[in-house]
């Protein structure tokens, strides 16, 4: 059940760092406005949290979490985790954000 947690939380973190590293390089590549990259980037985080808590709610019944009523409350926990780390990862990446500068 902890790999269930630690793989999970891992695998959101590491996605919305992804999305946050590339629409980064396009902003400074001045590809996309600023306003444009955190807004993609905010779809992205909320699209990530989504599809983390389906394969979560989907991995945790397969794996039969859903079976007993101390795994299944385990389980429900988990998927919020998934999507706290999503939006915490959303939250630095909005902060983060920044223009190229010019001289």
């Amino acid at each position: 059940m902890v790999a269930y947690f630690v793989i999970g939380m891992a695998l959101a973190a590491a996605l919305c760092f992804g999305a946050y590293w590339v629409l980064q390089q396009r902003v400074l590549e001045e590809m996309l406005t600023l306003d444009d990259g955190k807004g993609y980037y905010l779809v992205a985080c909320i699209l990530i949290g989504f599809m983390l808590a389906l394969g979560g709610f989907y991995t945790g019944q397969a794996l039969g979490f859903d079976q007993q009523e101390g795994t299944s409350t385990m389980m429900a926990l988990a998927i919020l985790l998934y999507i706290m780390v999503t939006m915490l990862t959303l939250i630095f990446g909005l902060v983060k954000f920044r223009e190229p500068e010019h001289y």
